[in-house]
C-alpha cells in the first residue's frame, strides 16, 4: 500500500481544509516546495498535490507546481484542483507531473472527459468525493446525484485505472477511517482504489492494508502527518 502524502496549495503556501471549507484552513508552511523535498527524503514515493487556488477559481500555483516537479528527483507527483480542460491536463504533463487528478469533469462536461481519458488514461486519477454514497461535485457544494459504486464501476470500464475516493465527512477531521466504507467500495469494483479522508495515525493504515488485496493500494495523508500524529518516516518504512 502506498503512503501519498498531501500538499494543498493556497496563496503559495501549505495548508489543509477541513472538510473542503475554503473559509476554515490552517496554515503549515509557506516552502511547498521544501515541504515537497522534506517528504521525498523520508522516502515517499508519491506526492499528492491539490491546487486549492484555482479549484476555488481565484488564480492558480501553476508556477510552484512547476519547480516542485523540477526539484523533486524520485518522487512522482499528482496534481489536482480546477482541472477543466485538456490543456490543462497537457500543460501539467509536459512539466513532469506524472499523474494528473480530475473531478468534476465527468459530470460537468462529459464529453471533454471521455476524449481526455482516450488520449490519457494512464496519467488520469479521478477524484471521487463522496458524502452519504452519493458523489458530489464543484468543491463539493454540489450533489451529483450520482451512486458512488455506480460512478467508479463506470470510470473502470472507461479504462481509468486509479480513483481517490475522499469520505467528505471526515476529510480533514483526524477522526480515524471509516473502514467498512472503503471495504464495502473494493468489494463491489476492481478499479485501484486510494483512500482519503480522516486519517488520524498508523492504526488506520494497518486497517487499510488489510484491504489491499480487495484493491485499496493506497491512502492520502495530509493533517495527521501536518499535527504529528503520524510519523511519515515510520509509516514510510512499515509500508515502503
Amino acid at each position: 500500500m502506498i503512503i501519498i502524502p498531501a500538499i494543498d496549495l493556497m496563496d503559495g503556501k501549505v495548508v489543509r481544509l477541513k472538510q473542503g471549507k475554503k473559509e476554515d484552513y490552517t496554515f503549515y508552511s509557506d516552502d511547498p516546495v521544501g515541504v515537497a523535498e522534506r517528504f521525498e527524503s523520508l522516502g515517499a514515493r508519491r506526492i499528492h498535490v491539490v491546487d486549492l487556488d484555482r479549484a476555488f477559481g481565484r488564480g492558480d500555483n501553476t508556477q510552484i507546481i512547476m519547480k516542485m516537479a523540477e526539484t523533486l528527483k524520485h518522487a512522482l507527483i499528482e496534481v489536482g484542483g480546477g482541472v477543466r480542460s485538456l490543456e490543462d491536463v497537457q500543460k501539467l504533463l509536459c512539466c513532469r507531473v506524472q499523474r494528473v487528478i480530475i473531478g468534476s469533469m465527468p459530470f460537468k462536461n462529459p464529453r471533454l472527459f471521455e476524449r481526455i481519458v482516450d488520449q490519457y488514461a494512464e496519467h488520469i486519477i479521478v477524484a471521487v468525493d463522496v458524502e452519504d454514497s452519493k458523489v458530489r461535485v464543484s468543491g463539493w457544494r454540489e450533489d451529483s446525484k450520482a451512486d458512488h459504486i455506480a460512478f467508479i464501476s463506470g470510470l473502470q470500464q472507461m479504462g481509468i485505472r486509479e480513483v481517490i475516493v475522499t469520505d467528505i465527512t471526515r476529510d480533514g477531521t483526524l477522526q480515524g477511517v471509516d473502514i467498512d466504507f472503503y471495504k464495502n467500495i473494493a468489494l463491489k469494483t476492481s478499479i485501484g482504489i486510494i483512500a482519503s479522508g480522516g486519517v488520524k495515525g498508523m492504526e488506520d493504515l494497518e486497517q487499510l492494508s488489510r484491504l489491499e488485496p480487495m484493491g485499496v493500494i493506497g491512502v492520502v495523508v495530509g493533517k495527521a502527518i501536518y499535527e504529528n500524529r503520524l510519523n511519515l518516516e515510520e509509516a514510510l518504512k512499515r509500508f515502503p
